[in-house]
């Protein structure tokens, strides 16, 4: 029995549109499985480091630009960056701090290891220290009286009116002045705060390795072993317990974002700096050391730095303010 023309080609459309729909179905599957095993590692490293406690080996600084590491290469660190974003922004983390693990987000080149926030500067954060002044323009009295002045002959009627058109350019140039004084504080409050959360705003470790490539492959361990030598893990030496806690610390401490390591032995240049923390004011630091013997101011990205030497029993004490804000500070013996 013939078939016709019309059902021969209305099955071949037919099995046209089949084999369509099942390479759509294998596509699909594909890319479901390929997403499935992306969204595995992302989900693995968050749950296996955010929360724990880690220690730092190097200064980190106050950015959420961090540090950058290439584990592929030799070496791993960016020294350039690294030295830039310290000198511009200063240090959030110390060497030797004990800071949690805030967050750690996978992206197809790169894994935020976030440190105590992950770094001040991200959308939630005010940076802006610019001054915002403009100066108020020319009121309708004084162009009223420019236009009288250059109106009038007679002199005196003129001595009269350049009298209080002076009088109001004056008014006028003190209100300008007082606004502009008012901005100004503003912006160095502004400042200083900046200053002051950066110090508090964590850091974080920029792993530029191929995460879409890697898969699965992307472990815990892998991770840990690119920040092997800038970072000590829970577990790692006797200094620390599984927690990341000191060994020596007390039972049932809980850390802050960012403590002060304590497995690093006592250090006979510390003294009264023990008592040191940035954020402090310059008067509560002479509280404890008195009057500066040295001081002196410098530019820096910007800030007016005051950089101040402070002498103790047993020490001497290096520290930098900000508006009065202790950001950094050193120790050594006297």
């Amino acid at each position: 029995m013939r078939r016709s023309r019309w059902s021969s080609e209305s099955e071949s459309e037919s099995e046209l549109e089949l084999k369509g729909f099942g390479l759509l179905v294998c596509f699909a599957a594909l890319f479901a499985g390929a997403s499935g095993a992306a969204a595995q590692n992302p989900d693995m490293l968050s749950g296996f480091f955010e929360g724990k406690q880690v220690v730092v080996k190097l200064d980190m600084p106050g950015t959420q630009k961090g540090v950058d590491i290439y584990p592929d290469r030799q070496p791993t660190l960016d020294t350039k960056s690294y030295g830039d974003r310290l000198k511009q922004f200063g240090v959030s983390v110390q060497h030797g701090d004990r800071v949690m693990v805030t967050k750690v987000k996978v992206s197809k080149d790169n894994v935020e290891f976030q440190l105590g926030g992950g770094g001040f500067g991200t959308a939630m954060d005010n940076s802006d220290t610019s001054v915002h002044f403009t100066p108020a323009g020319k009121s309708d009295r004084e162009r009223e009286l420019e236009n009288q002045l250059r109106n009038e002959n007679d002199p005196n009627r003129r001595r009269s009116l350049q009298r209080e058109l002076d009088y109001v350019r004056a008014e006028r140039d003190r209100r300008d002045a007082y606004e502009r004084a008012r901005a100004e504080e503003d912006a160095a409050y502004r400042t200083q705060q900046v200053a002051v959360r950066r110090q508090q705003g964590g850091s974080r470790f920029n792993l530029r390795i191929d995460a879409r490539k890697m898969g699965d492959s992307l472990t815990p361990q892998v991770v840990m072993d690119a920040l092997a030598a800038y970072v000590s893990f829970p577990g790692e030496g006797a200094g620390s317990d599984a927690g990341g806690r000191p060994a020596d610390a007390a039972p049932g401490s809980e850390p802050g974002l960012a403590v002060r390591a304590s497995d690093q032995g006592p250090d006979p240049a510390q003294g009264l700096a023990q008592g040191l923390k940035k954020g402090m004011s310059r008067e509560q630091v002479e509280a404890m050391y008195g009057k500066a013997v040295e001081a002196h101011d410098h530019p820096e990205s910007g800030l007016t730095i005051t950089s101040c030497t402070f002498l103790g029993k047993e020490e001497k004490v290096q520290a930098d303010f900000v508006n009065g804000v202790l950001v950094q500070y050193s120790v050594s013996s006297r």
